[in-house]
């Protein structure tokens, strides 16, 4: 009888231990998670990693799946400006914290999106800056009067066939596009000045479209941190005081994006053709 009571005394000591660690294992602090996005090619509406639609869509999920800060790992030589502009804007209208992390390179529209993240670390040898605006088209005018070739189209508006590759650029018309590449470039350097906070010595440095490694950025003020994951890993630490978990979201790329793909570079080639369609105008890009 007394041994069977010393059982039952054991078995219950051994369930008040577990209970106490299951108690202990909720007193625990949890890991805070981090979702990790990335940015990846050419940035336009229809890359795979790197357009705003894609990077709003990743952000979506990862909130409804409890994400509390975003790491957005960026390797992009920059893509067109209205889509790096727009990539700007949906970085900047994130409440957490935000953290890019730059890999073999972040340059001109890639970093004009990662200026509005709270925190940028990048490699030493990262390539960044770049920071300018380009404008091109090609021009067939000599290779047509060699062969004897015209090119005849009506239209009505003196300047509405301006940037097509069949005849040159008046005075005016490099004007126009001139103007354009101007207030495109400006509104990139105000945008990167405001997120930022170079000073203007700095700045005027960058604006002229030179390019930096990470160590020169960040004496610049380019960047805030050198180093890779684990450097955004201790940044994301310090700041929730906990240890924190990184969860990838990515769009998984279909069989059409194999073969189109999502490089600017393809989108360029496809553009080189089409510009003697209706719009003839050159594409801006801001590209490293």
């Amino acid at each position: 009888m007394k041994k069977r009571k010393m059982i039952l005394l054991a078995l219950a000591g051994l369930g008040i231990v577990f209970l106490g660690s299951m108690f202990v294992g909720f007193d625990s602090p949890l890991e805070t998670e981090i979702a990790v996005i990335p940015i990846r090619g050419g940035i336009s509406p229809v890359s795979v990693e790197a357009s705003p639609r894609n990077v709003r869509e990743q952000i979506k999920n990862a909130r409804s799946e409890g994400a509390e800060a975003f790491l957005f790992e960026i390797n992009s030589p920059g893509g067109t400006v209205v889509a790096s502009s727009q990539l700007e804007e949906t970085i900047s209208d994130i409440q957490e914290l935000t953290v890019c992390q730059f890999n073999d390179y972040a340059t001109s529209g890639a970093y004009w999106a990662a200026s509005a993240c709270d925190k940028i670390v990048a490699d030493p040898l990262t390539i960044t800056g770049a920071l300018g605006v380009t404008a091109s088209y090609l021009e067939y005018t000599e290779f047509m009067d060699e062969y004897g070739i015209k090119y005849i189209r009506l239209e009505e508006g003196d300047m509405k066939g301006m940037g097509s590759p069949y005849k040159n650029l008046t005075e005016e018309e490099r004007i126009v596009f001139k103007n354009i590449l101007n207030q495109t470039h400006t509104k990139f350097i105000q945008t990167v000045s405001t997120n930022r906070k170079i000073s203007d010595e700095d700045l005027d440095e960058a604006a002229r479209g030179k390019i930096f490694t990470g160590k020169e950025g960040l004496e610049i003020g380019l960047v805030d941190y050198l180093g890779g994951r684990r450097e955004a890993e201790v940044l994301f630490e310090k700041h929730f005081n906990e240890t924190v978990r990184f969860r990838e979201y990515r769009r998984e790329q279909g069989l059409l994006d194999l073969l189109f793909g999502s490089e600017l570079v393809d989108e360029q080639k496809h553009e080189k053709v089409s510009y003697a369609t209706e719009t003839d105008l050159p594409k801006l890009y801001a590209l490293g």
